[in-house]
């Protein structure tokens, strides 16, 4: 049930996402499909200046629903519409009324956009702990505050350019449209590719979906640039030169591609919606359980970074029933290990023959003490610290030696043989099965709750119940070397 309605929220979400593309779309259709008809009919300019104004105030209402209660963007959002607002009416008044001077108000709607997009870039910067869904946002909500802040110094640009304060041509006045269809132009042709790389990838899943999605991002992005540039470079070339057919062009263009884009989007809504649905999927980064305090930069690259095999140690020390250490080897020992592969560095298990060679070596007075030690510990730890409950199916094990039964089982489970170590902690007592459900919950040790980077996979030593020889290592519940 649970899963269904996940399912719901993903499939509303997705549905809501391609309907605001949609209405993206219309809105500037429509600006293009205005903007051509000005200039091809002859029709009042005054039409488009109150299209702009109700668009930005539905944008501003909608907004405005959107946020929960009064916040910095709520204020912002409602100063910049109500700027743009004031600087279109001032346009009019200009123009049907009496001069003034307009560049003040596109002065103050230039600086606003900068303290928008600076905000936005401050606190995506202080949110670092967020999942992956909400940086995809943060980082959508900065390409559009940077947009929003460009677009405020082309009308800086326009303004000066009434008012005579600059000698450029249209042309020249229009420089930052020039570099947005640009930057689009770029963006749709790295698209391109990707989609003839998905073309080409026999491997990909759900491909016929992911292409067919990736086709209609570059229909919406293709018919932006030819619809924008084709209106904007008709205006320039009016202005400067006289030529007015190219705005004629561009409202064929409009008309055919928002019909086109009308039929598409309602014969393949269930296909862009799936297809919408399952990027967001991708997006999702399942977040792992921790505790109450954060994790740091330097936990986090542990998490990320692979194990080097050559750093594990070969054998591991028993100190208590749940703590372990790595075995310290003597330059001797180091010595034998170097003839035997100096350049191979990778994890290899030494056999019972070699160990048995190296107890010959002599030893120092300190590794005569770490033994002696050692040999303490393992007294201290034969008798059982806690009782144990056996079943009749295990009575039969525990015989003579039910106390060492005992401190080789699970602490979890007590049923199967305890055999993985945490690492860097040491601590261990844990089945493999154990080990992996109670790391798939948390990255913490269970006993000591600090970081677990990996796992090493032990068995006994003949005659040794205080040495473990380790076999294999354990990463996110991956085997590695």
């Amino acid at each position: 049930m649970q899963q269904t309605t996940e399912e719901d929220v993903q499939r509303s979400k997705a549905k809501q996402d391609l309907k605001s593309i949609f209405l993206l779309v219309s809105i500037i259709m429509g600006f293009c499909f205005l903007f051509n008809t000005n200039v091809t009919f002859g029709w009042d300019y005054k039409i488009i200046i109150v299209y702009t104004c109700t668009t930005q105030f539905a944008f501003m209402i909608s907004k405005l629903l959107s946020y929960k209660g009064i916040n910095s963007y709520c204020c912002f959002a409602i100063l910049e519409s109500a700027l743009l607002i004031t600087y279109l009416l001032g346009i009019v008044y200009n123009n049907e009324i009496s001069a003034i001077n307009i560049n003040f108000i596109s002065y103050a709607l230039l600086i606003l956009q900068f303290v928008i997009l600076a905000i936005t870039v401050l606190i995506s910067r202080q949110s670092v702990e967020s999942d992956a869904q909400d940086q995809s946002k943060q980082i959508q909500e900065i390409l559009v505050a940077a947009i929003k802040s460009v677009g405020s110094l082309q009308i800086v640009f326009l303004s000066l350019k009434w008012s005579q304060q600059i000698n450029w041509g249209w042309m020249q006045t229009l420089v930052i449209v020039w570099f947005i269809l640009g930057t689009m132009t770029l963006i749709e042709v790295c698209l391109i590719f990707d989609l003839i790389l998905k073309c080409c990838n026999n491997e990909l899943q759900n491909k016929k979906l992911l292409i067919f999605g990736g086709a209609w991002v570059n229909i919406v992005l293709v018919g932006f640039i030819i619809d924008i540039g084709l209106t904007f470079l008709g205006l320039g070339l009016l202005l400067d030169y006289n030529i007015g057919q190219i705005n004629l062009f561009g409202f064929i263009t409009t008309i055919v591609y928002y019909f086109f884009q009308i039929l598409f989007y309602f014969k393949n809504q269930e296909e862009l919606i799936q297809f919408f649905n399952l990027s967001e999927a991708q997006q999702q980064v399942r977040p792992s359980e921790q505790p109450n305090e954060q994790i740091t930069l330097k936990e986090r690259i542990k998490e990320i970074h692979r194990i080097s095999i050559s750093k594990v140690p070969q054998f591991m020390v028993k100190l208590s029933a749940t703590y372990f250490r790595k075995q310290e080897i003597n330059e001797n020992q180091k010595n034998q290990n170097e003839l035997g592969s100096s350049q191979d560095k990778k994890f290899r298990s030494i056999s019972y023959s070699d160990v048995k060679k190296q107890k010959e070596i002599k030893k120092s007075p300190s590794q005569d003490l770490e033994e002696d030690l050692t040999k303490k510990f393992d007294q201290l730890l034969s008798s059982p610290r806690i009782k144990l409950e056996v079943s009749e199916s295990m009575a039969p094990e525990l015989s003579s030696r039910g106390q060492y039964k005992q401190n080789v089982l699970c602490l979890v489970c007590y049923e199967k043989e305890s055999n993985m170590i945490n690492q860097p902690c040491g601590h261990g007592g844990f089945c493999q099965e154990c080990s992996q459900q109670l790391l798939s919950k948390s990255n913490y040790c269970m006993l000591c709750r600090k970081p677990v980077t990996h796992t090493l996979l032990v068995q006994g030593v003949e005659n040794r119940e205080s040495l473990v020889e380790v076999v294999g290592i354990y990463q996110g519940g991956q085997k590695q070397g």
